[in-house]
């Protein structure tokens, strides 16, 4: 076979064609051009004007979501109600759910949780559940990237580490401690089928989805509370999934957040075979299951090819 033959020579400069220097935007569409004659404003009723919008979508939204609640859980009597979160009981009832129905899916598979913070969801579920299912925490472990509903930026940071993998050892769980205070690394997990994706969710989760989507997730724990942390996740992984499989929401009561990352979620992916399975009183934490008529996903393993 003859060698290639070498590319053609590029010319050394692209020509470019140039405009008047511009004072201004020259915006063609006409609404932009008649708030143009508004800039001389200053800038901070500009940031009013930003706020009093974001506060009507909250409107717009929770009103979006008592439509939902009377459609998809008002209306079914199917779905089971919790209790409201307290100090006595914690959100366990809900967790309790989400777990019964795990256990009814499968003695294996993948969970994942998006906010895992201090590790006490990954702790209770792991004690629940049999070996063979491996549980993924995501989190930067900085708190929040930015601010949620009243909250600012770098709240709910906790300890920095998912320090309850440690509870049931006191006194190592302080020698974790303190070792991570002193050199910011915390040892090996005490949990074998226990993993923790650190970083910003744009860093981690295309790291852990080098290889794939997994096959065989059975629940999908969303509580990084902010949009921007739950709608790319959504999109990048539940988008892909065509087998049953669960979603529990911590914050689903955030109308601006969570519960509008779900609403655009269906929009998008035009997904209809889903149905809430439980619920908080208040609507905070929310369990569904989504594509009802499929079977559970199953990871492939070697030897299975026709099985």
């Amino acid at each position: 076979m003859p060698p290639p033959a070498p590319p053609a020579e590029l010319p050394a400069e692209l020509p470019v064609v140039t405009a008047p220097r511009a004072r201004r935007p020259r915006h063609t569409g006409r609404g932009r051009r008649m708030l143009q004659h508004l800039g001389w404003l200053p800038g901070c009723l500009a940031g009013r004007l930003v706020r009093a919008g974001i506060l009507l979508e909250k409107i717009g939204n929770t009103l979006r979501f008592e439509h939902f609640w009377r459609r998809h859980l008002a209306k079914n009597p199917d779905v089971v109600f919790v209790p409201t979160f307290n100090k006595q009981i914690g959100k366990h009832p809900i967790w309790n759910v989400a777990i019964n129905r795990i256990r009814e899916m499968a003695g294996d598979g993948t969970i994942l949780e998006f906010g895992t913070n201090n590790g006490g969801w990954l702790k209770y579920f792991h004690e629940r559940l049999p070996e063979d299912i491996t549980l993924v925490g995501f989190d930067c472990f900085e708190g929040l990237p930015e601010s949620w509903d009243g909250l600012p930026r770098g709240a709910i940071k906790g300890y920095g580490l998912p320090l309850e993998l440690w509870r049931d050892d006191p006194t190592h769980r302080e020698q974790v401690l303190a070792e991570f205070r002193r050199t910011g690394i915390w040892p090996d997990l005490p949990q074998p089928n226990i993993r923790i994706e650190s970083g910003l969710f744009a860093q981690s989760l295309p790291r852990f989805l080098a290889d794939g989507v997994p096959q065989d997730i059975r629940l999908i724990h969303f509580d990084a509370d902010l949009y921007i942390s739950t709608r790319p996740v959504l999109d990048t992984i539940c988008g892909q999934l065509g087998y049953r499989y669960l979603i529990l929401f911590d914050e689903f009561y955030s109308v601006n957040h969570e519960f509008r990352a779900w609403l655009e979620f269906l929009d998008l992916y035009k997904l209809d075979d889903w149905r809430v399975l439980a619920s908080s009183e208040d609507g905070s934490q929310v369990l569904i299951e989504v594509n009802t008529r499929k079977d559970p996903g199953r990871a492939h393993r070697p030897g299975t090819e026709g099985a």
